[in-house]
């Protein structure tokens, strides 16, 4: 009688992901989660409080809940238990998140014939073959390259690039190496014409400024030709018109020229 009751109650028994956590200071903080049978269905009778879901590994909503807390206590918050669940979800009376828990550890669906994202070569070999892309390397030395393995962990992989090596195109390494030199040649050699263009420029300049020095200067003999002669026809003394243009602010030099084109 004692093994049919057992029996019973083990047929009866549902599976729910246990939540445990504390709401201290308005504030939500995880301490664990594991999974348990319980001998009974759980109601829930809260319409509104904290929002709990949990969420599929297709990011789609499975099972939804509301829990009142109170704070500055313990609780813990039981789930129902679904195989296809990666991770459950808390939100607050304000509608933001303040908890994502990963349970897709606790996903049963090896066996489906059905490689899931959450199973691996390692978890499931029932539904991922060897060398699928699975986040696992399993280096089995089964003729496939792993696409999760390093070149360098996977036999395999080893092989299909020496075998590439093998049939590839030969290069023409000593048509390579003359190129590779010509083009550090070329890199390294000054560039002539870069600074031909910069002195010609600076030349030009030079050229024009001293065109326009000179043509100022004659300007200012000629204007003072005119002055000497017109004031040595007055009949003033050439000391005398000397010392009056250098009190103007004419130097010497100019003066002089004036002096010798008359």
């Amino acid at each position: 009688m004692a093994l049919v009751i057992l029996l019973a109650n083990s047929a009866g028994a549902e599976k729910y992901f246990v939540l445990d956590v504390n709401y201290v200071v308005g504030s939500v903080t995880f301490n664990s989660i594991d999974l348990r049978e319980i001998g009974r269905a759980i109601k829930y009778t809260d319409r509104s409080g904290f929002l709990v879901k949990e969420v599929s590994f297709e990011n789609q909503d499975i099972e939804k809940i509301y829990y009142n807390m109170s704070e500055n206590k313990n609780y813990l918050i039981y789930m129902p238990y679904n195989k296809n669940a990666s991770r459950i979800e808390v939100y607050n009376p304000k509608n933001s998140k303040v908890m994502d828990i990963d349970v897709g550890s606790f996903a049963d669906t090896c066996g489906d014939n059905i490689c899931e994202s959450q199973e691996s070569y390692e978890s499931c070999t029932k539904d991922c073959r060897s060398g699928s892309k699975d986040d696992f390397c399993d280096a089995v030395n089964d003729g496939i390259c792993d696409p999760d393995c390093p070149a360098n962990m996977d036999a395999d992989c080893r092989q299909k690039e020496n075998s590439s090596n093998q049939t590839a195109l030969p290069i023409q390494p000593e048509k390579e190496k003359i190129q590779s030199i010509w083009l550090q040649e070329k890199e390294q050699s000054p560039n002539y014409l870069a600074w031909i263009l910069i002195f010609s420029g600076i030349a030009v300049v030079l050229l024009l400024l001293l065109l326009l020095k000179k043509r100022k200067e004659k300007k200012t003999v000629d204007s003072l030709k005119n002055y000497i002669s017109e004031s040595m026809r007055k009949g003033f003394a050439l000391q005398q018109i000397k010392g009056a243009l250098f009190r103007a602010g004419y130097n010497e030099r100019e003066i002089d020229k004036a002096l010798k084109s008359i």
